[in-house]
């Protein structure tokens, strides 16, 4: 950078500037340093919960939408520090809270006891009859809690229509219902759940056999209700009698197959075995049966 020098002229009451020449440095431009803490705009958090609600409901802050909050997920939030409103709403019943944003600790609003006192519930059961299970139940996509058989889940649930929902895996019945203050309401799952999700484990099963000569063929099916994709390997054996050529007896005995299947999640697929008997001829079969069955 040229550096400049003052110089009085002889005749003149005007400083004269006069560059210097020992130098060719190019000109540069500066650009000012800002610190950090001159820019930075504070945050905190805010964590926003609905206490025992059944539901999800939208949040407000200022005035925008913010995102939902249920009983099992609070809205968990980064803001400007300062003062905030939130709020929520059910129809046209509205509650807000104001509150002061820190950077220090967070801020925390519950609507959890607005919700007990001012929203109008009524009495909601659900059962799944004979049902060999225990499976989720969800209201409104919002887990309630567990139902299995003999034991119906009982819940207080705010008027006004509701999607209730049972799922074995990702096999899922629902039925939208219409709740009532002081009225009670039950709905049973049990014959929809033995139609879609007739089995709540994984199972194999035998659909038929065939004999043909000392060759057996057993037909089974594999079943995964569940939400992730299972090998299974079954061990089937099937008992048998034949007669001996050299004594002339008959004698018992039993032979065995392993068979190995994938099934996607949700998903029912077949397959085919052959087991071969030996020991003779006249052989005469008994009914098979699935001996062992892991799967992973």
């Amino acid at each position: 950078m040229p550096t400049l020098k003052q110089t009085k002229a002889a005749n003149s009451s005007t400083p004269a500037v006069t560059p210097s020449l020992h130098t060719t440095t190019p000109d540069v431009t500066l650009t000012p340093v800002i610190t950090a803490n001159a820019t930075e705009i504070k945050k905190g958090q805010v964590n926003i919960s609905l206490g025992n609600y059944i539901g999800i409901l939208p949040v407000f802050i200022d005035n925008k939408i913010a995102g939902n909050v249920s009983t099992n997920k609070p809205l968990n939030m980064t803001m400007n520090v300062g003062r905030h409103s939130v709020r929520i709403c059910i129809r046209d019943n509205c509650s807000n809270q104001d509150i002061m944003v820190l950077s220090s600790s967070p801020a925390t609003v519950d609507f959890g006891e607005w919700l007990t006192n001012e929203i109008v519930t009524g009495p909601l059961s659900i059962s799944i009859g004979g049902y060999n299970a225990e499976l989720p139940v969800l209201i409104d996509n919002v887990t309630a809690g567990n139902v299995s058989q003999g034991k119906p889940l009982d819940l207080m649930v705010s008027e006004g229509n509701h999607t209730v929902k049972v799922c074995v895996g990702i096999l899922c019945v629902n039925e939208t219902v219409g709740v009532e203050f002081a009225k009670p309401l039950s709905i049973d799952f049990g014959e929809q759940l033995k139609k879609v999700a007739e089995f709540s484990t994984p199972t194999v099963r035998i659909l038929d056999t065939r004999q043909a000569g000392a060759k057996v063929t057993v037909d089974l099916e594999f079943i995964n209700p569940l939400k992730n994709d299972l090998t299974f390997t079954t061990e089937v054996q099937v008992a048998y009698s034949y007669i001996d050529a050299q004594t002339k007896e008959r004698h018992g005995k039993a032979n065995q197959a392993t068979v190995t299947k994938w099934v996607q999640a949700g998903g029912r697929a077949k397959q085919s075995t052959d087991i071969w008997m030996d020991g003779g001829r006249s052989y005469m079969i008994e009914i098979p049966r699935i001996l062992e069955t892991t799967y992973k």
